[in-house]
Parts: structure tokens; sequence; C-alpha cells
């Protein structure tokens, strides 16, 4: 799917900045932070523009975070509805979605409410292996 597709079906109007970091999100298969994203798309906008994009992109369900411990927020266009494991690479940095493994099987006990599941291995990447 292009940057355009996405922005229609989730009811977006096709602003400039919308179309730019959806590119950067579409040519890309790892995740990224703010500070990448702003680098890829030249400075291009102002900080507030690229924050706001992400949170509604984020809202919209089109992109989803991926929280490391002690790092920045890295942003992974969401390509599949299944909940996944994320590696990040310990040598180069890289944070992949692993969609092939498959964890929403998982049950939380009596009173609990899942919002958001996020989880991470950390070791080699097959580049870097």
């Amino acid at each position: 799917m292009n940057s355009l597709a996405l922005l229609k079906s989730n009811k977006l109007s096709q602003t400039s900045s919308r179309i730019d970091i959806l590119e950067v999100f579409l040519e890309s298969d790892t995740g990224l932070t703010e500070k990448e994203i702003d680098e890829r798309i030249d400075s291009k906008y102002d900080r507030a523009t690229v924050y706001r994009t992400l949170k509604i992109f984020r809202e919209k369900g089109i992109i989803h975070p991926i929280i490391a411990e002690n790092e920045m927020t890295r942003y992974v266009l969401k390509k599949d509805p299944v909940e996944h494991i994320h590696f990040k690479c310990e040598l180069c940095g890289n944070v992949f979605c692993l969609t092939e493994v498959n964890i929403s099987g998982i049950k939380l006990p009596k009173g609990f409410i899942k919002k958001e599941a996020n989880f991470l291995i950390s070791g080699m990447c097959p580049g870097c292996n």
C-alpha cells in the first residue's frame, strides 16, 4: 500500500507532512525514532508537526511504538494486526517486528485488562550475525 492509499483508508487528509512521513515508514524495515524520521525528511517540518503527525498515525493504528528500556521510543508501520515480538539488535541498534511470532494467545489473570502489549527480545540480527 502506498502513502496516499493509507491516508485515504484512514480518512486522513493528504498533507505533504503526512505523505512525507509515511514514505519514510514505507521505505524502512526497522523502527525509527522521531530524530531519525526528522533526519530522513531533511528537517522539512517543525518538531511539533512531526510529533502531531506521529500522534495521529498512532491513534489511527497506522504505526505502533516500540519501547526499549532506557531508549527513545521507536515507531514502526503497522503491517499486521497480530500482536508480535520486537527484536533489537545489540550491535547495529535496529529494531525489527517479528510478525511471524504470534503472542495474541497470552491470557491475563482475572481483573486485568490489556490496553497494549510490548515484547522486546535483544540479540544479534541476521545482518550482524
